[in-house]
């Protein structure tokens, strides 16, 4: 039987997380074992920027929260979400955080993206591993991206976690037919993606530099954004460095199809939909040695460990300089990009609806 299914994705604002719940709610739509899917999204996210005119998912949006998100998000989510369920009768709820606070009262997915908050033992993160584990004990299923970050939520919750990997769009993700020629680095700007130690290793490379190109969201942490200006002000050639700040879908497509490789220093990562993308167009990743990162690229990317910039630009200089190096990891790319789809991912979560 068809299920109603409700998505709740207050808390898949940015990132791969917003693009996963978006991607998951269209495949559902028009999966036979659906027979709505509506979707909770937060003003102003991805999610809501995707899905507010779409005519298979039905869009719910609540104002935006510039303060308190998590607690805003909580009281909803115990107040209104369970009345929610109820009134409008669906059958399933799928958390994006994997985390409620309150039972809505129908059989619950639980969809687990975050690793910091099992690498890193602040007083917040402590919270929401309770939170996770009190969700996902009584959760009909629960999936993570990758094996490690399913193996760290196994041993976190006490019950399986299942590995289901995020997709990438074979059809708007294609190779150009000449390879690019510059360094692209697509990551919002937070911290942790160590936007930082990419500048490092593009001056480690020879003068004159090729363009060095950032994309991503400047607000998800405005301090880490202003920081990076600061820097970038004051290094020569300076002019080669191009930021670009949430783009469209086209011009994110042709950011990856002028690059000559991706690079990915990330320090937390359950998967990493920018290097999918990246493969998927036959752009070579040179990523941090992460189990994550290493799953996610298998052999379309290379990978370096630790935070040395000149072991980081030694693997940039032999994908720039050698043509017969760089022509075999495109074809590694796309070969490693083609395990990946959306469709995969919904009918894996559809066979537990």
């Amino acid at each position: 039987m068809a299920r109603r299914i409700l998505i709740d994705a207050l808390a898949a604002r940015y990132g791969g997380t917003a693009y996963a719940a978006v991607e998951l709610a269209r495949q559902l739509a028009r999966s036979p074992a659906a027979s709505d899917v509506s979707v909770v999204a937060r003003q102003g996210s991805i999610v809501e920027q995707s899905l507010v005119d779409d005519d298979e998912v039905k869009c719910m949006v609540l104002p935006a929260a510039s303060w308190l998100e998590v607690a805003r998000r909580a009281a909803w989510e115990t107040l209104r979400l369970p009345p929610l369920v109820a009134r409008e009768q669906y059958d399933v709820v799928i958390s994006m955080s994997g985390m409620l606070p309150r039972a809505p009262g129908r059989p619950v997915i639980c969809l687990l993206y975050n690793p910091v908050m099992y690498e890193s033992p602040t007083a917040a993160n402590v919270l929401r591993k309770w939170a996770v584990r009190r969700t996902a004990r009584e959760a009909r299923y629960v999936a993570a991206p990758s094996r490690m970050m399913a193996e760290l939520a196994t041993t976190s919750i006490g019950r399986e976690c299942a590995v289901v990997p995020l997709g990438v769009d074979h059809e708007v993700f294609t190779p150009a037919a000449e390879a690019g020629d510059e360094i692209l680095c697509v990551a919002d700007f937070y911290a942790h993606k160590r936007h930082d130690l990419i500048i490092d290793t593009w001056l480690h490379l020879s003068s004159p530099r090729p363009r060095l190109r950032f994309v991503g969201n400047p607000d998800v942490d405005p301090k880490v954004h202003s920081k990076l200006l600061a820097r970038i002000a004051t290094l020569p050639e300076r002019q080669s460095i191009v930021l670009e700040y949430q783009i469209s879908l086209d011009r994110l497509v042709g950011a990856y199809q002028r690059a000559r490789l991706l690079l990915m220093a990330s320090e937390h990562e359950s998967f990493c939909m920018p290097m999918v993308e990246s493969m998927a167009c036959g752009v070579p990743v040179v990523a941090r040695g992460l189990p994550s990162l290493r799953e996610t690229g298998g052999d379309g990317a290379s990978y370096v460990d630790g935070n040395d910039p000149a072991a980081w630009a030694a693997a940039v200089q032999n994908l720039l300089e050698n043509d017969e190096v760089h022509h075999r990891a495109r074809d590694l790319a796309a070969g490693a990009a083609a395990r990946f789809s959306w469709a995969a991912m919904a009918q894996a979560v559809a066979a537990h609806l």
